[in-house]
């Protein structure tokens, strides 16, 4: 009895292993964490990469000061292609990029022309080509409205977000943001060619 209550005494002094066993007991919280660590931050850049597609596609188009082409179009979406390589933005995102202007009645705005890039399927907000050619039904586009003599260039980007990890927390996610620039230096606002993906 006398040496089991040694035993017992000398083991509850024994501070050997205590590490390991809290080591062992937080490891999988720290796991846990450093996991939906990193899917936050892979999902915020992702959501600034589709935002930052959204207003390079915008400005650049509205920059163009003579008539708008096809073959710039393509020039654009090639680049937007390539700033959304590390999303793999052409299986998983779209661009729906539209030329907003007054319609002939006076009476709103109407989109004049709208092509689009990536496989992602969905359709513009605001409506297709052509949408308030005579009764002005298309609403403003965040606030802004085509002047006359004038048009705005609306980039809608929406991207089907890819998690890192099979069970994260933003798996099923879709990013949208859509961004409008008024278009400056130009008086032709039809567009030349052919080529660009229409919507």
């Amino acid at each position: 009895m006398r040496q089991l209550r040694f035993l017992f005494t000398r083991s509850a002094r024994d501070e050997r292993g205590v590490a390991i066993v809290e080591f062992g007991l937080t490891l999988p919280v720290l796991m846990i964490l450093i996991l939906m660590g990193m899917e936050l931050t892979n999902y915020v850049i992702a959501n600034h990469r589709v935002r930052q597609i959204a207003a390079l596609t915008a400005d650049n188009a509205s920059r163009v000061r003579t008539q708008m082409s096809e073959a710039y179009v393509n020039q654009l979406f090639v680049g937007a292609r390539k700033s959304g390589d590390a999303l793999d933005f052409e299986k998983n995102g779209r661009i729906i990029l539209s030329s907003v202007q007054n319609n002939a009645a006076g009476t709103g705005q109407w989109i004049r022309w709208q092509r689009c890039f990536g496989q992602l399927p969905v359709s513009s907000k605001f409506g297709a080509e052509d949408k308030g050619r005579s009764d002005g039904s298309l609403p403003t586009v965040d606030g802004l409205t085509a002047q006359a003599g004038s048009a705005v260039m609306m980039a809608e980007v929406t991207y089907d977000y890819q998690p890192l990890f099979p069970t994260s927390i933003f798996g099923g996610n879709r990013i949208a943001h859509k961004v409008a620039f008024i278009v400056r230096q130009r008086n032709d606002f039809s567009i030349a060619g052919s080529g660009a993906a229409r919507c």
